[in-house]
């Protein structure tokens, strides 16, 4: 009997979702967006984005902050240190997983 594991048991699900894995993909290339930026990019709802955002703040992968610009406050979105590294980790585990090297 085998004991090897199922390369696919070591993506972390929290990543794995594919709304989530769009907005980490959207952050990865910037320092922050905006939360109608994202929304507008993903084509999601805000009540949809807003839940994905606040999965993704648990699991510490991004921060949020909220910044006032002139009269309206604006939601700021932007990978964190260890959100960007386990990122990177996740998208060489996936290439491994997905193409066995």
């Amino acid at each position: 009997m085998s004991t090897a594991r199922d390369p696919r048991e070591s993506l972390p699900t929290t990543l794995h979702s594919p709304v989530r894995l769009a907005i980490l993909g959207a952050l990865r290339h910037v320092q922050a967006a905006d939360f109608g930026d994202l929304q507008r990019s993903l084509d999601i709802t805000t009540a949809e984005l807003s839940r994905q955002l606040s999965v993704l703040q648990r699991a510490e992968l991004i921060e949020i902050r909220k910044v006032q610009r002139r009269r309206h406050t604006i939601t700021r979105v932007r990978l964190s240190e260890q959100g960007r590294s386990r990122f990177e980790d996740y998208l060489v585990e996936l290439h491994r997983v997905a193409f066995g090297s």
